[in-house]
């Protein structure tokens, strides 16, 4: 199911305002700049950055024009005439066309390769902040967006990790009535919560992803929901619990949830994530959400710790391509941890660092994206992500654009280029990939009849990658290209 772009008629009169005055600025800014950039890898604020030596400018134009555009598109204006200068592009075209690519189908058919691999192994597109959109609605912390997309949006172009950050605030305006749980981008308890204002609550936001999950054709699809904890009280972790378990589950009432076994709660009175776990072990016990966050006895009956099992954000201004990657980790944090990296584009990051310039050392490039890729970072939580921007297609490392090509073979070849696949003939003559234990090795020339019985032979198994480092490892040995275990039907 593709959600479509809001389409309501009715404007308030702040939002006509807001309209008006980002024209001006934008027009004023960016005056005789065309609307969009040539590269939709380029980031919608370039022709700023080009004259900014600071970011925190670029970034707060980028901001109002952001707001404008989803303005003008909740206003029923057809969207491609509310993309503006420093806007990010968000049209309904661009995920119609994400959705019939060869990249959706590859994204798709990665997943599932990594579906038998544990948790600490398989890979996951995600988004940082999945909920702060200003699809959802013109609030403080949503005009300081993370994403231009709603959650099923970002569902919808793969994304299979969300975020959700809960508060315990007061439910009007964040400072009376009632306290209840929301999904806010905003300071934590000590610092009263602020910049929670009139957003939604999590009861209001949860349904969203249960749709999606319960829509035709999502059956087979397992998703990470990381619940961040900024609520601390105990009648907010009763009320989260209460929410999880009446929203996360099927038409017939049976749960979706995959919950820890309390014989394995550990001291501090949590399960810790289970790294050894796979998607389709969790397939298999009919859930289809692992709920993950910081330790907290009073969720821990649906949410697993995944504090002593995971680490995120190392030197991601300084990761280089496989095989050097991040020297913050070592080879065995990768081999035992889920290892996540994830950015912050707001205005409130910027301003943190007055210094820094327009292009953020820390932001997940697509170049930085394929290097991580390579070298087996499982959890990236982008930020703004669209589907032409260049970062999912950066994650794909198993076929080459455009492949399988249809006539040119039904075995599978890794091109000794560049590591990625190509279909070929079976007949042809090509080492064959050869893995035993974590180790791969290749070959002499043979065909793909007789792939098995040569790695038999060497004391491995005719295998193929299922993750980036992986396909990363294979190529380092095979110079000459290999063939993989994988038939095309």
């Amino acid at each position: 199911m593709t959600q479509k772009l809001p389409r309501t008629r009715r404007i308030s009169s702040a939002a006509v305002t807001l309209v008006a005055v980002g024209a001006l600025v934008a027009t004023a800014t960016l005056s005789g700049s065309p609307a969009t950039a040539a590269d939709p890898t380029a980031s919608p604020t370039a022709a700023c950055d080009a004259i900014s030596p600071y970011a925190i400018p670029c970034v707060a134009l980028g901001k109002v024009a952001d707001a404008v555009s989803t303005e003008c598109r909740r206003a029923g204006v057809p969207d491609a005439l509310c993309v503006l200068p420093l806007a990010h592009k968000v049209t309904q075209a661009a995920r119609d066309a994400y959705v019939a690519s060869w990249v959706h189908k590859t994204a798709q058919f990665q997943y599932g390769l990594g579906d038998p691999l544990p948790l600490r192994d398989a890979q996951w597109i995600g988004t940082h902040n999945s909920f702060n959109s200003l699809s959802n609605s013109l609030t403080i912390s949503h005009a300081d967006s993370n994403q231009q997309l709603t959650l099923t949006q970002q569902l919808d172009i793969d994304v299979r990790a969300i975020e959700l950050d809960l508060h315990n605030v007061p439910s009007y305006l964040g400072l009376l009535g009632p306290k209840v749980v929301t999904v806010c981008h905003g300071q934590g308890p000590s610092l009263g919560n602020l910049g929670c204002t009139t957003e939604p609550s999590f009861a209001a936001v949860l349904p969203e992803v249960a749709t999606w999950l319960n829509a035709p054709g999502h059956a087979n699809d397992v998703i990470m929901l990381y619940l961040e904890d900024e609520m601390q009280d105990a009648g907010a972790y009763a009320s989260t619990i209460a929410t999880l378990d009446s929203v996360l589950k099927r038409p017939d009432g049976t749960s979706l949830i995959y919950r820890p076994n309390p014989a394995q709660k550990a001291a501090n009175g949590c399960t810790p994530m289970p790294n050894g776990v796979s998607r389709n072990d969790i397939r298999a016990t009919g859930a289809r959400v692992i709920l993950v966050g910081s330790c907290a006895p009073g969720w821990s009956s649906d949410v697993f710790d995944w504090s002593p099992t995971h680490v995120e954000s190392g030197s991601t201004a300084a990761y280089q391509p496989y095989p050097a990657c991040d020297a913050t980790y070592s080879p065995s944090v990768y081999a035992t941890q889920l290892v996540r990296y994830y950015e912050d584009s707001t205005l409130v990051s910027a301003l943190t660092n007055p210094s820094r310039p327009p292009a953020d050392p820390n932001a997940l490039t697509p170049a930085k994206v394929q290097s991580m890729t390579d070298c087996g970072v499982n959890l990236f939580g982008f930020d703004q992500l669209l589907p032409e921007d260049g970062r999912i297609q950066a994650t794909l490392w198993s076929w080459a654009p455009d492949e399988p090509r249809a006539g040119a073979g039904s075995c599978t070849l890794q091109q000794a280029s560049d590591g990625r696949w190509v279909a070929a003939p079976c007949t042809d003559l090509h080492p064959a990939a050869c893995l035993n234990g974590t180790t791969w090795s290749v070959t002499a020339p043979v065909a793909v009849a007789d792939a098995a019985a040569a790695c038999t032979a060497a004391g491995s198994t005719f295998a193929l990658p299922r993750a980036g480092d992986q396909n990363s490892a294979l190529h380092a040995v095979a110079p000459a290209g290999a063939w993989v275990n994988y038939a095309i039907t």
